[in-house]
Order: structure tokens, then C-alpha cells, then sequence
């Protein structure tokens, strides 16, 4: 109680101590207890409370906005919550701290020689708070009853996760179309749509022929197909600013121009466009080459064509 002359007056009211809980615990927990069985105490209709401690570690757990505790501590912080907020605690200094004569041996002829009635002396001076009201949590990387951080990293990539350098392991074309079949097959396992068929059909050989073929151009002609998508002009010096390209319903990438009506069929109207120095080019040639029992040069390109 502070006078009209601005003098403090403290008075004792009621002190509690218990033992400590079985199985034993640490000292932050123990102070952790202690602070609840304070709040318990203070658990009266007061106009204003003001809690100390003289564990930093528990004022750090008190204040916590941040981090996540263990079942432990978080029932009793969220206890201690529940009767006070964290800018109601301050720290006492051990030496100051009355409650600690609760836990020492002293004899009652000793006991008015102490602080355990009076309380600490900064309370009789007109500034009764020794400390901040916001504490920080004590070394939280070694505390075992603090969780640790978890840290959640996102990438962002423009490329897709069949990324065609991976077909340069493959020495033939027949190879590489198996494989992408067999990751079909995979897939439709996953999300029960495979049908009864033969292993390697027509149909499936084609679709792994176009998912190749799109993983190439996706990868060597990514900013072309961006201007495409848009209809914007091609840039300077892309080798495709001269073959007017656009982007079928399957999603190749072939050659415009002006033999719409001509008559050709569509693959030899519009060929697919696939970057000449690339592996799977060198495939393809290689392949066609073979089919035709290894013809000359024109033969090879018709049969690519």
C-alpha cells in the first residue's frame, strides 16, 4: 500500500510451500510449480497483482510467444496464463527472494530476522519493479523441454520433375519409350486405371513418345513456348523466330508456315520440332536408321519426317 506521502507499506499475508512432486523433477520444473502454486495463492479479488520469480528460465517459459513446450511445461504455463499475463512477472534476485526461506532450515527465533515477513526491500522504494516484464527464453537449443525447431523450405522450379537430362543414360530410343511406359504403368497403378493389355501397345508407345518429346521442348524451348502461350512475337535470334511455331492439342511443339493445304499428312505438314544436338534427336535418327536396315541419308530423314 502506497501512503498520500508516497511512502510503501508491505504486509504479509499468506506463504505456502509444498514438496517436491514424485518422480523427481528438474529445477526449472520445480520453479515451474512453484509459480503455478503462486498464482493459486493469488487467486482473490485484487485490483492489481504483481508475481516474482527467481527463474529466469521461468519467466522465459512465461513470456514465450514463439516456441512450442513439451506436455510438461505447457499445461503448467498455460495454467499460469490462464491467472496472470506474462507482463504481471517480474525476477527477484535469489539473495532478495522471501519465498526461498520456505525451502531452508531456519528457526522461528531466526525467522523475523529475515525477509520471509517483510518482503524484499525494493518493495519500500517508489520503483518496486527490478527488471523488465518481458523475458527471453534461457539457451532454448539446450532446453530438453522446449521443442525443437522445425524448419519447412519450399522450392520453386520452372522445369518439370521429368527433366530430359535424364535421357541421356539411354543408348536406344526402343529403350528410353520402354522405361517411360513402365512409369505409365505406375502411375495407372496408383490411380487404379490400368487396363488389361499387353505390356508395350501401340497406344502407350505413342503416349511415351509425346511425354518425351515434351519433356525436350519444355526444357530447350521454354521461353519460345512462354511467347507462343501468349501469342507474342518469337525473340531475336531464337532458332525458331522463322518457323512460325505453335503448339498442337497434344502439346508438341510444331513447325507453322504455309502447307496447311497441302498434300502431305499432318506430321509432314506440321513436323514436331525437337532441338537438333540433343539426345534424343541422336536417338530418333538412330532408330529410324535401323527400321529401314540402314538406307542412305534421304531414306533416314523420310523415315524421321
Amino acid at each position: 500500500i502506497t501512503d498520500s506521502a508516497g511512502n510503501n507499506h508491505v504486509g504479509f499475508v499468506m506463504g505456502k510451500a509444498k514438496l517436491a512432486p514424485r518422480p523427481e523433477q528438474t529445477i526449472p520444473r520445480l520453479e515451474l510449480c512453484a509459480a503455478v502454486l503462486g498464482v493459486e495463492l493469488a487467486d482473490l479479488q485484487l485490483d492489481a497483482t504483481t508475481f516474482h520469480s527467481d527463474s529466469k528460465v521461468v519467466l522465459g517459459y512465461i513470456s514465450n510467444e514463439t516456441r512450442r513446450f513439451y506436455v510438461y511445461v505447457s499445461n503448467r504455463v498455460l495454467r499460469i496464463r490462464r491467472s496472470s499475463r506474462p507482463d504481471q512477472w517480474r525476477y527477484v534476485s535469489t539473495e532478495q527472494n522471501p519465498a526461498d526461506h520456505a525451502i531452508r532450515a531456519v528457526t522461528a527465533g531466526r525467522l523475523n530476522d529475515t525477509n520471509w515477513l517483510s518482503g524484499p526491500k525494493y518493495l519500500y522504494t517508489p520503483e518496486t519493479s527490478t527488471s523488465e516484464s518481458i523475458h527471453e527464453l534461457v539457451d532454448p537449443s539446450a532446453d530438453s523441454d522446449i521443442r525443437s525447431l522445425v524448419s519447412t523450405l519450399s522450392t520453386t522450379t520452372t522445369s518439370k520433375q521429368l527433366g530430359s537430362q535424364r535421357f541421356a543414360r539411354f543408348s536406344s530410343w526402343k529403350s528410353l519409350t520402354r522405361a517411360i511406359i513402365r512409369l505409365i504403368h505406375i502411375a495407372c497403378l496408383f490411380n487404379k486405371t490400368l487396363k488389361n493389355s499387353p505390356l508395350f501397345n501401340f497406344e502407350e508407345s505413342n503416349q511415351a513418345s509425346h511425354i518425351i518429346i515434351r519433356a525436350v521442348k519444355e526444357e530447350a524451348y521454354s521461353q519460345e513456348i512462354k511467347c507462343v502461350q501468349k501469342h507474342e512475337q518469337i525473340p531475336k535470334g531464337s532458332p525458331l523466330k522463322n518457323l512460325d511455331p505453335f503448339i498442337d492439342a497434344l502439346g508438341l511443339l510444331r513447325v507453322g508456315g504455309r502447307l496447311h493445304n497441302a498434300n502431305l499428312v499432318q506430321s509432314e505438314k506440321t513436323p514436331v520440332i525437337i532441338p537438333g544436338k540433343h539426345q534424343v534427336a541422336t536417338l530418333l535418327i538412330k532408330h529410324h536408321h535401323e527400321q529401314i536396315y540402314h538406307q542412305g541419308r534421304l531414306f533416314t530423314e523420310g523415315a524421321v519426317r
